[in-house]
């Protein structure tokens, strides 16, 4: 009677992974860094993760939760409700629509793939800030320079990522 229970909440805890270590990588991203200059052009920690997940576990993964991760990413960073889950929520479209395309890619092939989709929300994050916040629009360096760390460091994010979901989401 209890081992069924607990395999019922080692199940759902199973599920909800993807949700937490994004979430993990959110809080992660807005640490203080106290470099001057640091937070326009920081990496998206959130869209490696949901690209990632998108990538190797789109089953465990719907836009309910590129919405969810958004709207919590706009509240705890300021940024215009919505810009951060239209950015995710595309990100995750583009990536389910091309599932076909990802089937047994290395790595590399994946990770050129990442730098289009990075470069692509760069643009996007950088219009719907300017367009729908108080201050305006950034320079459009700051953006790229955020897509080009998101590059930079998604092999070593893609790398923790799949560590986490190897131990934590393969059922014993």
């Amino acid at each position: 009677m209890v081992q069924p229970a607990l395999q019922r909440i080692d199940t759902v805890a199973r599920h909800f992974v993807p949700f937490g270590v994004t979430i993990f990588l959110l809080l992660f991203g807005l640490t203080p860094t106290h470099i001057p200059g640091f937070a326009p052009v920081s990496p998206m920690l959130t869209l490696m993760a949901v690209y990632f997940w998108a990538v190797y576990r789109p089953d465990a993964i719907g836009y309910g939760f590129a919405f969810a991760v958004g709207v919590v990413e706009d509240l705890l960073t300021g940024t215009p409700l919505g810009s951060s889950a239209l950015v995710l929520m595309l990100c995750q479209w583009i990536v389910f629509r091309q599932q076909k395309f990802f089937n047994a890619r290395p790595f590399f092939v994946v990770w050129l793939a990442f730098c289009l989709v990075a470069l692509g929300a760069a643009l996007l994050r950088w219009l719907a800030v300017g367009l729908f916040s108080e201050s305006g629009f950034v320079t459009p360096d700051q953006a790229l320079m955020s897509a080009v760390m998101s590059m930079a460091i998604y092999p070593i994010i893609g790398w923790l990522l799949a560590k986490a979901h190897l131990k934590l989401m393969v059922q014993p």
